[in-house]
């Protein structure tokens, strides 16, 4: 199934003028903001090679999540228009409310990082914000 990701209208809440991932503090905790170079051509590539997620495994159609990662770092999408169009940001498991990656999908991204040669920076990842 092919995905199509969605900025959004104006939208700069997860992006930011550095290019790296990472986190900035807000009133209601850190905000994830994605890499300066991710374009929406290139943000549409990684949501495809995503792993979908469902709390019911019978919806594989409409996940409830999608998991990326690129250059080791994990990132979560989620629906902008439910069945039409995704918005991601660098995922992090250690905030108040927050679960971990299930364990199969945390093996598919650690297969995934090990293939696009960037095992050590996933690791180092998921062990900062698991």
């Amino acid at each position: 199934m092919d995905w199509t990701y969605e900025r959004g209208d104006g939208r700069k809440k997860h992006r930011w003028n550095k290019d790296v991932p990472g986190f900035q503090p807000s009133r209601k905790g850190p905000v994830g903001k994605c890499p300066k170079s991710i374009d929406e051509q290139l943000a549409t590539v990684i949501l495809n090679n995503g792993v979908p997620y469902s709390a019911f495994e019978d919806e594989p159609e409409q996940p409830d999540r999608i998991y990326c990662v690129y250059q080791g770092t994990v990132y979560e999408a989620v629906p902008t228009r439910p069945g039409i169009s995704w918005h991601a940001y660098p995922w992090r498991g250690d905030l108040p409310g927050r679960q971990g990656l299930p364990k199969k999908v945390e093996d598919a991204l650690r297969d995934k990082a090990d293939q696009e040669g960037y095992l050590q920076e996933f690791e180092k990842w998921i062990r900062k914000y698991s």
